[in-house]
């Protein structure tokens, strides 16, 4: 019998889990994939370790009119990734550290909750029950397929990716198209601009950036075709086929290779 069970290791259900052991209560946390949610191991740390990377090897490139001088520049992509997981490591651990000081039991599954008795709620993972007095559900997210012609089979094919496989890629591609001008978008875009990729973006909005504010959006969008990034503003993927993302503004059809 627990006090607390918490399904989700992410920053809600780790940091509800550490804090109500803290307090005293008897508390078990089940997460099914990595300790840290998607922040920790597919979204905030993962690409701004990869945009520190990219921002090392441009400053360098672009240093000369500053006056200094390097000669050869380039970014090891392998290593990059190589730091990466290391970076995402060390700071997994780190969350395990402090919820096992706290004194809350994590276990490893997929959780679901079968029902409720005079006790509490009653959650199943493997072939264990658990019985709990309080449930906290923060069982996270998971990235929205568009429903675009052909994607499904792109995805089968490791052709099209989300946010979570493209950060695990061991090799940069030679031409990317990014279906969104959002955060994330506008990162990966980034970062694989300064790796060497030849990146599109494509946006239905007439702006990048998602909700910020207009002119903000003008200066990040200049200054990523500075990079080499080309922008399809006011555009919809239409269709993806190997090695091709189709995409419309307006009844035209156009055609970008993937």
């Amino acid at each position: 019998m627990y006090d607390l069970i918490v399904i989700g290791g992410g920053p809600a259900g780790y940091m509800g889990a550490e804090r109500a052991a803290h307090a005293g209560l008897k508390t078990l946390m089940i997460e099914k994939a990595q300790v840290g949610g998607v922040c920790l191991n597919e979204g905030c740390i993962p690409t701004k370790s990869l945009l520190y990377s990219a921002k090392l090897k441009d400053g360098a490139a672009f240093g000369k009119k500053y006056g200094v001088t390097a000669e050869n520049i380039s970014l090891d992509h392998a290593a990059v990734v190589a730091r990466k997981n290391k970076v995402v490591s060390m700071l997994v651990g780190g969350v395990k550290v402090q919820l096992k000081s706290a004194g809350a039991e994590t276990i490893s599954g997929e959780a679901t909750v079968t029902g409720r008795n005079a006790d509490g709620f009653e959650v199943a993972c493997g072939d264990s029950v658990y019985t709990g007095k309080r449930l906290l559900i923060a069982s996270g997210s998971v990235p929205v397929v568009p429903s675009i012609p052909g994607i499904n089979e792109a995805l089968a094919h490791g052709f099209a990716l989300t946010n979570k496989e493209i950060l695990e890629l061991d090799t940069v591609p030679k031409r990317l198209a990014v279906i969104g001008g959002g955060v994330i978008g506008l990162e990966m875009a980034g970062y694989f601009a300064s790796a060497g990729s030849e990146v599109t973006v494509i946006e239905m909005l007439e702006m990048i950036g998602g909700g910020i504010e207009p002119d903000i959006a003008k200066i990040l969008m200049r200054n990523l075709e500075k990079k080499g990034i080309r922008f399809m503003l006011g555009c919809k993927a239409a269709k993806i086929s190997e090695n091709a993302v189709f995409y419309r503004r307006q009844t035209r059809y156009k055609r970008n290779p993937g």
